[in-house]
């Protein structure tokens, strides 16, 4: 769990663009370990930064056809936020309501799994790898 850790509890008393480079090559790395844990083919999803402006921070995400999985970071509010969503295709950015993650959860073992057994719910692959 040493990289979720590293992620949400990330150090964000420095400022700019070197702290947003740090923060989203943790994040990025995170949600590969996700998408390799949800065991998604390389076509199947596209992990996606976008750098913040100013005083917003920056988010990765992680982008299948039926799902979006965010991590945010917010340094006005000095968090990092993890929420997901349904969508339905590629296009679709709005899809359902964001589900929020909170750190509490992914710091222990079954927190995660939890996680994991959600969006593999949320992504419909228990019904197709069954």
């Amino acid at each position: 769990m040493n990289h979720t850790n590293s992620v949400m509890h990330a150090d964000r008393r420095s400022a700019g663009a070197e702290r947003d480079a740090r923060f989203t090559r943790r994040a990025r790395g995170f949600l590969h370990r996700v998408a390799g844990d949800l065991r998604l083919r390389a076509g199947d999803h596209e992990i996606k930064a976008e750098s913040g402006r100013r005083g917003h921070g920056c988010r990765v995400s992680l982008n299948t056809d039926r799902l979006i999985l965010q991590v945010m970071d917010s340094p006005s509010r000095g968090v990092v936020a993890m929420s997901f969503r349904t969508r339905r295709g590629r296009s679709d950015l709005s899809g359902g309501g964001d589900n929020a993650v909170s750190a509490e959860q992914l710091g222990t073992r079954e927190g995660y799994e939890s996680l994991i057994s959600a969006l593999r719910l949320a992504n419909g692959l228990d019904s197709e790898r069954r």
